[in-house]
């Protein structure tokens, strides 16, 4: 247990530094692009910690594996059964932590990170707000389709939803292709890029169309079933993507645990003054500020897309609206 003791201290230290590290890492950013500019010192410092803890899971993994390399570096057994010990011991860390931060990341991240874009369009002023309530849109929908806000249950219900509207919109795409003669199939085949959406080739050998079909089945049908397709297709990786980058820290978390594991224990005969002077510990010290940084940076540069996405997601459905309007009122004219 003595082991676990000191495994659990680093830890804990570790991951002290890197909040430190993180919280300092944001607020200079902001401060430079002016952010708090018409913000009181409290409303700057909550915005601020909004923002990092949309990314504090990120620095669970990577304090974990700096404690483990410095928990196994200095064991005195020379033996692998001691290391096997000592890494089942350590499993007792190991284990809560896997479970908090999955689910942090699948249950709390996505609340911070909606919240924390909120804040940010509030204070940028960068959102709409006179011409949405204009045209009765609301923001907390808008917000609310983006995969990286999306709670568990909706985010897979998305990936389900998706993944039938592809699977139908391929089908299509393929029958419409079929009807068509080798030279406009194969036309269309590259310009839509039908095969990275997974459809096969294929045409008629004697289309018995007339031409004026043929043409409007490929420059009309098959195109806006191509394009609804393609939307489908990049939603779909969008939620993919937030799916792996959800599981990414838990998983992050075993890899560096056994990697680091492994790599102490092979480096504990090697003193400390052999392997780290003071411009060593130095260099190491701006590398690990800079990656913590870099961590975090990520995830308030997603905050500051699902932002950005959401105005110009408002500016979209007004410009629907508006249109709507119009074609309204030419038809009340005719």
């Amino acid at each position: 247990m003595k082991h676990l003791k000191k495994f659990c201290i680093y830890f804990i230290a570790v991951f002290a530094i890197a909040v430190v590290c993180a919280f300092i890492g944001i607020v200079s950013k902001e401060a430079d692009k002016g952010t708090f500019y018409d913000l009181t010192t409290g409303e700057a410092l909550g915005y601020c910690m909004r923002l990092g803890l949309s990314g504090l899971s990120a620095l669970i993994p990577y304090s974990l594996c700096i404690a483990t390399f410095l928990s196994f570096w200095i064991m005195n057994s020379e033996k692998w059964a001691g290391f096997f010990r000592a890494l089942a011991i350590g499993l007792v860390l190991v284990l809560p932590l896997s479970v908090v931060t999955y689910y942090y990341d699948w249950s709390v991240r996505p609340q911070m990170k909606a919240a924390s874009a909120r804040e940010m369009m509030d204070i940028k002023l960068a959102y709409p707000e006179s011409l949405a309530d204009k045209y009765d849109i609301d923001k907390e929908q808008i917000l609310k389709k983006h995969p990286m806000t999306m709670p568990k249950t909706k985010l897979v219900a998305r990936m389900d939803s998706l993944e039938a509207s592809l699977l139908a919109g391929t089908d299509t795409c393929g029958l419409l292709l079929a009807i068509l003669p080798d030279t406009l199939a194969s036309e269309a085949y590259e310009s839509y890029r039908l095969e990275e959406m997974g459809v096969a080739y294929q045409y008629a050998a004697h289309p018995t169309a007339s031409k004026d079909s043929l043409m409007f089945i490929q420059k009309e049908a098959l195109y806006q079933r191509a394009i609804s397709t393609w939307e489908s297709l990049t939603e779909l990786r969008r939620c993919r993507i937030e799916c792996y980058d959800r599981m990414l820290s838990t998983a992050c978390i075993y890899i560096g645990y056994f990697l680091f594991a492994i790599l102490g224990y092979l480096l504990r005969y090697k003193p400390i003054k052999k392997i780290l002077t003071v411009i060593a510990v130095l260099i190491v010290a701006i590398y690990i500020y800079r990656e913590i940084d870099s961590l975090i940076q990520k995830h308030v540069q997603k905050t500051n897309t699902i932002s950005q996405q959401t105005v110009s997601a408002t500016y979209e459905e007004i410009d629907r609206i508006k249109e709507t309007a119009r074609q309204n009122r030419e038809n009340e004219i005719e």
